[in-house]
Parts: structure tokens; sequence; C-alpha cells
């Protein structure tokens, strides 16, 4: 079945669901709707206020999430806006697959992280589970195992002459293995509570699979023991070949490690929270020297206009003045004269 098969059966006409709209401080605004009219992936909405607050815009291309059902049993799905009718009624678009509040325990983002991930042939947990700490184990292993190649080769110093518990408290950073940067990354959507990728191959729900994230900043290799949640066709992705967008929820994973995970998605958010910043602050800017520019423009307009008007005023003023000038100005001896001989002849002329 495919998103736009989906969207019908989770969003319907006259549902109310949930809107979030984005802030430019990076927060989000909810409030509440009303679907009038959903077909396929177009859904009209009516908001549940006449005017949003100051702060709270909506235009074209904006992407919003819409969120149905109960706590519990929650979903959501991500929608731009296509068209503005009043201040009330908008047109979306759904994009993206409908996601359960199932993988919502923790904050997520999307980002490109080298993953690998492998089929057991037991998919008993318990099982599983002794796997996955052997793994760990090895891993750990193989990192002290460099550590301490770099500590015997180097000159440490007064360091050396440390006692052994305090060298064992200094924190171990991965040294992931070259094989690594031959991975090509993945679209993923991850969270400490689990992880989205697009995977070539179906998977069945509850299906169990064992994990590797090559985490960056500081570099950390994450083992965990993931189970299936849901596994969507993906028809967006190619045609090539089949695509499923495939949930997976983490059921064995380290603390630490998760702690890893969660720190990267705080540093990347902190980092598009700044970028977010400085580009509203450079539309703030460019938007008050646009308006300066344009209130310059106008005040230059309105000076042409008034010495326009001044310099036809004047010419107004000569042209009425020469023409009365023309018309009564004093009379010579000479004009006087001819004048009288012409009233004369007529007067002659008229007996």
């Amino acid at each position: 079945m495919s998103d736009v098969d989906q969207y019908a059966n989770f969003f319907t006409s006259g549902m109310k669901v949930g809107v979030g709209i984005p802030m430019p401080n990076a927060e989000v605004f909810r409030d509440w709707a009303l679907i009038h009219n959903i077909e396929e992936d177009l859904v009209s909405l009516q908001l549940s206020r006449d005017q949003l607050p100051m702060n709270v815009h909506l235009h074209v291309g904006q992407i919003l999430e819409l969120r149905g059902g109960q706590d519990g049993s929650g979903y959501s799905c991500r929608a731009i806006i296509v068209t503005e009718g009043d201040a009330r009624e908008i047109l979306l678009r759904l994009i993206g697959e409908i996601v359960t509040d199932e993988l919502r325990e923790f904050y997520r983002i999307d980002a490109f992280l080298p993953i690998k991930y492998y089929i057991p042939n037991e998919q008993h947990l318990e099982i599983l589970k002794d796997e996955w700490e052997a793994r760990r184990w090895q891993r750990q292993e193989k990192v002290l195992e460099r550590k301490q190649q770099r500590w015997d080769g180097a000159i440490i110093g007064a360091s050396a002459n440390l006692p052994q518990e305090r060298r064992q408290d200094a924190p171990v950073e991965e040294d992931p293995d070259e094989a690594w940067d031959t991975i090509i990354p993945l679209a993923a959507n991850i969270s400490g509570g689990g992880i989205r990728v697009i995977t070539h191959q179906h998977f069945e729900t509850g299906t169990v699979l064992l994990l590797e994230i090559l985490v960056p900043g500081p570099r950390r290799i994450v083992d965990s023991v993931v189970r299936v949640v849901f596994a969507n066709r993906n028809y967006a992705a190619g045609k090539d070949q089949e695509y499923y967008n495939t949930a997976m929820k983490y059921v064995y994973i380290d603390e630490r490690d998760r702690d890893a995970i969660i720190n990267h998605i705080s540093t990347v958010q902190l980092q598009r929270i700044r970028q977010l910043r400085e580009h509203y602050l450079f539309r703030s800017a460019l938007d008050n020297t646009e308006s300066e520019q344009s209130g310059a423009r106008w005040a230059a307009i309105c000076r042409r206009i008034l010495l326009t008007l001044l310099f036809l005023g004047i010419v107004l003023m000569l042209v009425l003045y020469f023409r009365g000038y023309s018309i009564h100005h004093p009379k010579n001896e000479i004009e006087e004269m001819f004048e009288g001989g012409i009233r004369r002849y007529l007067e002659k002329f008229s007996k």
C-alpha cells in the first residue's frame, strides 16, 4: 500500500487534527483544525482561529505537521502548504509516510549516517542479547588495544607516572575501522528511541535485526538490537527497484551509546537553530534595508512631483502675465494716432 493510499485511512473529512506550525525561534506553535475535504494527498483545512499570533505566519511552501489519534495510539504526517485561502482556510499536500507515536519518545532529526544492519538466523531475543553483548565486548577490546598501542608508542612525559586507576578513568574515544570510510551514508530519521531508513529489502513487522551506526563527533560505533515497527513501500524513492521506509525501535542498546546519539542530535539541532537565526536576522536586515530604500524612493518621487508642480505654476503665471500685458499694455503716440485715424475713417464711412 502506497503512502497516498494510507492517507485516506488516517485522515478523513470532518476529522479534527492537530497542526504544528514552525516558528522563527525553532519552536512549534500547536493548534487544531478541521478537515474540510481530502482527495488522495490534497487536504483542505479550516484552522480553529481567525487570526494567528503575531509571530506565527503561514506561506506557500511551508511544511506543517498534522497529528491525529489519541495518546498512546497517535500518528502524524508532514504536509506542505499549496495555496492560501482566507485567514482560516489552507490547502495542503501530504508528504512522506504516516509516523506513529511509538517512535516519538525522543526528539528526532533527519541526518545522513553510515549504517550497517544484519539479519540474524536466530530471532530469539535472549540469544541475540548474548550475541549483542559479545559484539560490544569485542569492539571495546579492539578499541582498548588500539589505544594501548598509541600509549606505548608515544612519549607521554610525566603522565606515564600516573597510577593505573587514573589512566582507566580517562575517557576513551573509539577509533572505528577504516572500512567504515567506504560505507555510503544513508538518509535516516533518528532519535534516542529508534531509527527509520530506506531499505531495498522488505521486512515483516516484528523482525529483529542487528544494527550498527557510526555516530560522528566524537566518532563512535553504536551496536544495538532493533525490532521492525513498520515497513511501507516508498514509491517516490525510485522505480528501478523496490524501496521501503523501514522504522526500527531499539530493543537492546547501551545507555552510553544512546547518550551519544542524543548528543549528536542536540549538536545538529543547535547548528540548525543558529543557521535559522542567522537566516532570519539576515532577512530582517534585508527587509529593513529594502524598507529604507523604498522610503527613500518615495521621498524622491514626492520631491520630483512638488518640483514639477512648482515649475508648471511658474510657467502658468508667466503665460497669464504676458497675455494680459499684450492686451492691456499702454499705447505710444504713433499707435494712438493710427487708431484715431481708423476711428475717424470708420465714423465718416458710416455716415
